[in-house]
């Protein structure tokens, strides 16, 4: 009871300092005319991804699911529905045998994760779930916002819960990434190479890129890729990762390689990709040198083609010729789309992957099978070049099509090296792109991130 009296009231019958604050954190009350079909003010949502405990009785128990994927009777349950944007079988099931727990999007979601015996690494304990809900709304990525509360960074939707392009904790934890992985490298380089003070040090040292470079290249003066490579420092070394080449310094060079960035874009609140990390050009003599490329096409880059082709206000051509390298996910923040992820990335390969064995949705990967496989044991499409390193089906909440967070992908790449699957030289790590071909091999799972939000 805060001092002065009952609640709600101060001295001389003035309202409150945090008065406004309860009134804010209260849930709408369900309207009279709240209906199925979405007429007027409905309750709120527990979270972005789910409505609420599930009260039908006849959908409680998911029989027909059980059934469906040879599970024991009673045993899953649809603990809470799915928000608007899911489908028929969506929300949040629990398993009541092994005690772990699922986000479904939609009734297409249960082939990847069920049977449950051939999935453990997708179904957590709800705890964990729950958590990792917690952590979005900690870091800013979904927020609870008035309705129509203006802000940049969310795309278009109604309610309490709205899902941001990007949450300004990331760009903080994708810079400690970035430095944990330069740390990795350098500490393993010839001491020769090496001589300069780390990021550990006290001499200040240069970004990345500057916000001038990045001005010239038409990159938004708000964005997570802008934030990333203004905030990070530029390590001692050329080579990132095999065959991927830091951002160019020299300005002119940056905005060489921003073919998807330069175009004019179809509005303001338009992202476009931007090349992060560009591959290095061929050096083996002859007719073979020049730059490595990629030719995006709805075929070959799914995910990455519509991306692009929605943020260019010209007609799109069929498809680009852009180079190889790391690439931001492309958005539209004006756009009701329930995954805005500007945190994302896209890895273009200079040659098509052959993916995994022929398996179909939920089938298990055979131990010792070859072939790159994404972060739920599926395997990555056949002929695709973006799809390694990439998610897939998503056990806590999120579109198929989302691509990776580039902290994950650090994350990654710095157990590579610790682990010495990829050697460090002079220049930074060593090898070509053509070391990516290795995840088409029995040593797929050097590429397979392993499945988080």
């Amino acid at each position: 009871m805060p001092a002065g009296g009952e609640l709600g009231l101060c001295a001389h019958g003035s309202t409150p300092p945090w008065r406004p604050f309860l009134d804010a954190a209260l849930l709408r009350p369900v309207n009279e005319n709240w209906s199925d079909n979405h007429e007027g003010v409905g309750p709120e949502s527990i979270f972005f991804w789910a409505s609420g405990i599930n009260e039908d009785p006849e959908q409680f128990f998911a029989q027909e699911d059980a059934d469906l994927h040879d599970e024991d009777p009673d045993s899953l349950v649809c603990l809470y529905g799915f928000n608007e944007g899911g489908g028929s079988g969506g929300g949040v099931y629990y398993h009541q045998g092994c005690h772990r727990a699922t986000v479904f999007l939609d009734m297409w979601d249960h082939d990847y994760a069920m049977p449950v015996a051939a999935h453990p690494e997708l179904w957590h304990p709800l705890e964990t779930i729950l958590s990792h809900w917690i952590e979005l709304i900690r870091i800013g990525k979904v927020a609870a916002v008035p309705e129509h509360a203006p802000d940049p960074l969310l795309g278009e939707g109604d309610g309490l819960w709205r899902l941001r392009s990007y949450g300004e904790g990331q760009v903080a934890t994708c810079v400690s990434a970035w430095d944990r992985l330069c740390d990795a490298i350098e500490t393993r380089m010839p001491s020769s190479a090496a001589a300069t003070p780390s990021s550990g040090g006290t001499v200040a040292q240069e970004s990345l890129l500057t916000p001038l470079a990045l001005d010239a290249a038409s990159a938004p003066e708000r964005c997570f890729a802008r934030e990333f490579l203004t905030h990070s420092r530029r390590p001692l070394f050329q080579y990132i990762a095999p065959g991927l080449l830091l951002p160019p310094a020299d300005e002119r060079e940056f905005v060489a390689s921003q073919a998807l960035s330069r175009p004019t874009r179809v509005s303001p609140h338009a992202v476009p990709a931007v090349c992060l990390f560009p591959a290095a050009p061929r050096c083996g003599g002859g007719d073979d040198d020049g730059p490595r490329v990629v030719e995006v096409t709805m075929e070959t880059t799914n995910g990455f083609y519509y991306g692009c082709r929605d943020v260019l206000a010209e007609h799109p051509p069929l498809s680009w010729i852009v180079a190889a390298g790391v690439y931001s996910e492309p958005v539209k923040r004006t756009e009701a789309v329930e995954d805005l992820a500007e945190e994302g990335f896209w890895l273009l390969l200079p040659f098509r992957l052959e993916g995994g064995e022929d398996l179909g949705p939920g089938e298990q990967v055979e131990e010792g099978g070859a072939g790159a496989r994404k972060s739920d044991g599926s395997p990555v499409g056949r002929g695709t070049v973006d799809e390694l390193f990439q998610h897939g089906y998503k056990p806590f909440g999120g579109r198929y099509g989302r691509p990776q967070r580039l902290e994950r992908l650090f994350e990654h790449w710095t157990t590579l090296i610790e682990r010495e699957v990829w050697s460090v030289g002079g220049q930074g790590v060593e090898g070509t792109m053509d070391t990516f071909r290795d995840a088409d091999t029995e040593r797929w799972r050097d590429y397979q991130i392993p499945p988080t939000w």
